[in-house]
């Protein structure tokens, strides 16, 4: 009975509206594939825009970081790289944190200099939650907008690098 119901609707409709019915079946049809396109589109606009986000802070700490130091192979600290871990209390800090970085370096296994600045930023971000760390993380919240902690771990990995480099020779 049902069935039948149905197929009268059907052809009632298919009377009264005519294509007016498959226009609006493939209008239906349409919407569906250009929404699904749009939330594919979404996601690729929010990776991407995370990328370039990526990239922005990427160049922004390259340009602060090189004021700190002299673009070489590898970067040398400069008088304002000094500063700043002075300032900051870097070098207060580091003889006793020294030991655990160069622990976490040991165990990766380092051969080149690019390594050993690479992953002397790695070890610092790993350590970062050591009460060791929190003289830094003050100076970053008293200099806002100025200086970040990820800046000061790049300039210290430029310190640690050629420490490192010298305690691997040494060992030798």
């Amino acid at each position: 009975m049902i069935e039948k119901i149905k197929k009268i609707g059907n052809i009632l409709s298919n009377l009264l509206l005519g294509e007016t019915k498959e226009i609006i079946i493939r209008t239906d049809e349409t919407v569906k594939i250009t929404r699904d396109d749009i939330v594919e589109i979404k996601s690729d606009c929010k990776k991407i825009w995370e990328c370039v986000h990526d990239h922005d802070k990427d160049i922004g700490l390259l340009k602060r970081s090189s004021f700190f130091g002299n673009p070489g192979s590898p970067m040398i600290i400069n008088k304002e790289g000094k500063e700043l871990l002075i300032d900051c209390g870097f070098y207060r800090i580091y003889p006793e944190l020294q030991e655990k970085i160069f622990k976490l370096m040991d165990t990766w296994k380092l051969r080149t200099l690019y390594d050993y600045e690479t992953e002397a930023k790695t070890a610092l971000k790993e350590l970062e939650n050591d009460p060791l760390i929190d003289p830094l993380k003050e100076y970053v919240v008293s200099h806002p907008m100025k200086i970040t902690l990820e800046m000061i771990f790049t300039v210290a990995s430029w310190i640690i690098r050629d420490d490192y480099d010298r305690y691997r020779k040494e060992r030798l």
